[in-house]
């Protein structure tokens, strides 16, 4: 392998990876690339319509980790591939993986949420933290490559690159809290709406689900800020595998909550915001004004179940 041209890149304070960072990385990089694959897998075989936010969220996300992975191996070990390369190779899957993941989040929160205010927000600020932080930390993250004499230039690109890559860590990790504590918060009190026993127990699982992916949105801010760099980078892609992971389990509680007795038709919407259309409509109907919330949260649920065909109500 040739020699590292710039081994303080990575790691300043140890001029480069440890022998033991080193296994640790390609562990991360052999659990994340698995996991990619099977989520692709299971995503193409799980829904029966290739359409819709959910669906397209899902899996962008799960294709984005395998080159992310790719890249984040060409920028640590060198490999005598130049880094602007890896560097390309990272910032577009890293944009498919992040700006993924939340769209996937926002999308199933219209399965509870029946709020037309409060879920156009949350796309908003999912729109407006991608433009302003993707942006600079790309820049920034280019202009760490730079060098001219003395390494003076990168030396400045890469100070600020390294607040500006913990604010946006955080503001994404914060995102992607505040989008899973909603839900969480629904979630709460659809349980306090239907307290039967056959569903209380499906309810509480999507609960202990989305806490592990809080879980670990922390876990990767507590890594960076501990200073393993070279850690991070590969163990980012290792939770955003997990919680993909943990989206088809979300997806198997709520087609189990749809196969209860239902008075209504749902309609086959595979769109989340075709969805959000029809229940608002279904919500202003003068006609039915006796319905509670429970009734449209239940539509709500029910209509995921036209997303995936019976023989595959299970994706594991």
């Amino acid at each position: 392998m040739p020699p590292d041209p710039d081994p303080g890149l990575i790691q300043p304070k140890t001029g480069g990876v440890t022998h033991l960072q080193t296994y640790i990385i390609t562990v991360f990089a052999t659990i994340s690339w698995y996991n990619a694959v099977e989520l692709v897998i299971i995503c193409l075989t799980t829904f029966k319509r290739y359409r819709g936010c959910y669906f397209w969220s899902l899996l962008i996300a799960s294709v984005g980790l395998i080159p992310l992975v790719l890249g984040w191996l060409f920028f640590i070990f060198y490999f005598g591939l130049t880094r602007w390369v890896s560097a390309s190779i990272i910032i577009p899957s890293w944009y498919c993986v992040v700006a993924g993941h939340s769209l996937v989040l926002w999308s199933r929160l219209h399965l509870i949420l029946q709020s037309p205010k409060i879920l156009r927000a949350i796309l908003i600020l999912i729109i407006v933290d991608s433009i302003v932080l993707f942006i600079p930390t790309t820049v920034l993250f280019y202009g760490t490559l730079i060098h001219d004499e003395g390494f003076r230039t990168s030396a400045r690109f890469a100070a600020v690159y390294n607040i500006i890559e913990r604010i946006q860590l955080v503001v994404f990790c914060l995102q992607e809290l505040l989008i899973s504590g909603i839900y969480i918060f629904e979630t709460v009190k659809l349980l306090r709406l239907r307290p039967d026993t056959l569903h209380r127990p499906m309810l509480t699982r999507l609960v202990a689900i989305n806490i592990v992916v809080m879980v670990l949105d922390v876990a990767v801010v507590a890594v960076q800020f501990a200073g393993y760099l070279a850690i991070q980078m590969m163990f980012k892609p290792v939770a955003y595998s997990i919680k993909l992971k943990l989206e088809y389990a979300v997806l198997s509680q709520l087609i189990e909550i749809s196969k209860g007795p239902s008075t209504s038709d749902p309609e086959q919407l595979c769109s989340c915001s075709q969805e959000h259309n029809s229940l608002s409509t279904y919500r202003s109907d003068p006609g039915r004004n006796g319905a509670t919330d429970s009734d449209m949260r239940q539509y709500s649920v029910d209509s995921i179940s036209t997303v995936v065909s019976p023989r595959q109500s299970a994706p594991y």
